[in-house]
């Protein structure tokens, strides 16, 4: 009998050529703690951290962006804070994000959505952004 269980990738393996970013869609602010954080960082060349390093007054920023190249092609990652913040809030942050994205006019089209809220905002995205294929990041 041949085992179907299929070897989880890690996040590294689904961070393809293919990739334009990654939304990370949170229920607290960010920081070291959250899940995904030391992948997330080493992606984007320790980006993340330095910025936090910077952050010791903390501000009450809900929306940050960060890009660096993979590939030779310019990406993004774009982490949300959804508590204390509005569905509206989230959705014109992440308008203003698709905006940046759309700017770029790369030919990359996947978006990886790596949310850790109750609001799952992978199917809104599809719904809202149909020119991009949006994936759920598993880890």
């Amino acid at each position: 009998m041949v085992n179907s269980t299929r070897a989880k990738l890690s996040i590294l393996d689904q961070f393809t050529p293919d990739v334009l970013g990654i939304f990370w869609i949170t229920a607290s602010d960010l920081n070291r703690d959250l899940a995904a954080f030391e992948d997330f960082n080493y992606l984007f060349d320790g980006l993340i951290s330095q910025y936090l390093y910077g952050q010791e007054n903390h501000t009450e920023k809900h929306a940050h962006i960060f890009f660096t190249e993979n590939y030779n092609e310019r990406i993004f990652l774009a982490h949300l804070r959804t508590k204390n913040t509005t569905k509206s809030q989230i959705a014109g942050d992440i308008d203003e994000q698709i905006a940046l994205i759309q700017a770029a006019k790369s030919e990359n089209k996947t978006i990886l959505v790596f949310d850790k809220t109750e609001d799952q905002w992978h199917s809104e995205l599809k719904k809202r952004y149909p020119q991009f294929e949006f994936r759920v990041l598993e880890v």
